[in-house]
């Protein structure tokens, strides 16, 4: 009898183009959670990560970017033109990643059946369509498919401009099985969990876990509903089986973890996961870039996260002001804050190892409100951090912002970049986004040891 040959299933995670980039525990999540399930299907997985920073041609080329032992730091980095839709940004744009040839080489030696590409944020779609167009001169005729924040935020950009042969929106189990059946290829069963192939291009120095996918909450300025409408627990023993995988396998000691909401839910999940990790004994440490929500700190899961070994706690503060609030998001009372704080400090942190997220350049939002907000979180004595908007297609503010920006938001997803401050107007410019930058530096405590 005739063997079916193992079909190879390339994962992609393309060069970003942007005017800035920092690696805050940047890692390939998605494809590395999407190999894992065809695996299971039966297809061979392999990651093209160009977002690579120890290829050898472009340390030769470019030299070394500076990272941190917390597996965090630059990337490389290329200066290129700026695109028309930003020529009015006074800040040099550039490519992120691998050198050209490198990504040539590295695709160019696998024989792929099938290229899934992970589109990121709405305004980085440039390096997808330089990669479609690499996969099209390397590999003629394997199909490309497209998925991730892009596509399921603007589709009908992704499906005219990215040049890949199947678009992806939303979770990948509602579209795709149909676009890989269609294709003659396994399909495979169920929903993904949240187990990763631990592909070692992924660079396993700093690893990531998501305990729970979406957020119960609903943000006028956020776009977690229109990535995932629904907010689903997660299971604590299957992210302390990838904790525990990583963590033997590469060494692994450094933890970021991706969840919108991770203290939603917090006794069936962060809580059973952490007393699990102090129960073995591991000397880790994590953190949390996307930040916590103040209203689910209290003086027990304060204490948890500190004997688990979290390194720094971020806060969606967002504003002082209670109308922002009660308007925009209904997640934060000002009031709150106080008491959560004195949880955390209680637990063992220093009010420096605390940050907290200032949201600036808001339809129509004055800069006087956010120098208030910037005052009051520094007058806690913790770090506060300037979170630039960018405008979410689709969500409550979506009209808003096309109704008060100069830039063809719904046109031309480059101008989503934050950079470009998209929602300036005679009460907040440049200037002003600059100079409260600035102001929360000067404010803020140092960094802890």
């Amino acid at each position: 009898m005739r063997s079916v040959p193992t079909p190879l299933a390339v994962l992609l995670a393309p060069p970003v183009y942007d005017f800035a980039l920092y690696d805050l525990f940047l890692k390939p999540y998605g494809l590395c959670r999407l190999g894992a399930w065809l695996e299971t299907a039966g297809f061979r997985v392999a990651l093209v990560n160009a977002l690579d920073h120890t290829d050898p041609r472009s340390l030769r080329i470019l030299g070394p970017p500076r990272r941190k032992p917390c597996g965090t730091g630059k990337l490389f980095r290329q200066v290129v033109a700026t695109p028309a839709a930003l020529s009015h940004v006074p800040r040099r744009f550039a490519r992120y990643g691998i050198v050209a040839e490198s990504l040539e080489e590295r695709l160019g030696a696998l024989r792929p059946d099938v290229v899934l590409i992970s589109g990121g944020m709405s305004y980085w779609y440039p390096g997808v369509v330089e990669s479609v167009r690499l996969l099209r001169r390397l590999h003629p005729g394997v199909p490309i498919l497209l998925g991730g924040i892009y596509p399921t935020l603007c589709p009908d950009h992704a499906r005219r401009v990215s040049e890949a042969d199947h678009v992806v929106c939303g979770e990948a189990e509602e579209g795709l099985p149909a676009v890989l059946e269609r294709l003659g290829l396994p399909v495979p069963g169920g929903a993904p969990a949240e187990e990763l192939a631990l592909l070692p291009e992924a660079d396993w120095q700093a690893g990531v876990i998501r305990l729970n996918r979406g957020c119960p909450l609903a943000c006028r300025y956020c776009a977690s509903r229109r990535i995932h409408p629904e907010f689903v627990p997660g299971d604590p023993g299957r992210a302390l089986q990838t904790t525990l995988a990583l963590h033997r396998r590469f060494g692994t000691r450094h933890f970021a973890f991706y969840d919108d909401a991770l203290l939603a839910g917090r006794q069936r999940g962060l809580v059973p996961y952490l007393e699990r990790v102090i129960q073995a004994g591991l000397d880790l440490a994590f953190y949390v870039p996307n930040g916590v929500h103040v209203r689910y700190i209290d003086a027990d899961t304060a204490v948890l996260m500190r004997r688990a070994g979290f390194r720094e706690i971020r806060l969606g503060y967002e504003s002082d002001q209670p109308e922002f609030h009660e308007i925009l998001d209904r997640k934060l009372d000002p009031e709150r804050v106080s008491e959560a704080l004195e949880s955390l400090v209680s637990a063992g942190f220093q009010r420096r190892q605390i940050q907290a997220y200032v949201l600036a350049g808001l339809p129509r939002q004055h800069r006087e409100e956010v120098e208030q907000s910037v005052r009051s979180a520094a007058a806690l004595g913790i770090q506060v951090r300037i979170a630039e908007f960018s405008p979410v297609p689709g969500s409550g503010l979506w009209d808003a912002c096309l109704g008060s920006s100069r830039l063809p938001l719904a046109e031309e997803p480059l101008t989503h970049n934050n950079s470009a401050l998209p929602l300036e107007w005679e009460g907040f410019r440049r200037q002003d986004m600059e100079r409260l930058k600035s102001l929360a530096r000067e404010l803020s405590p140092g960094p802890a040891s």
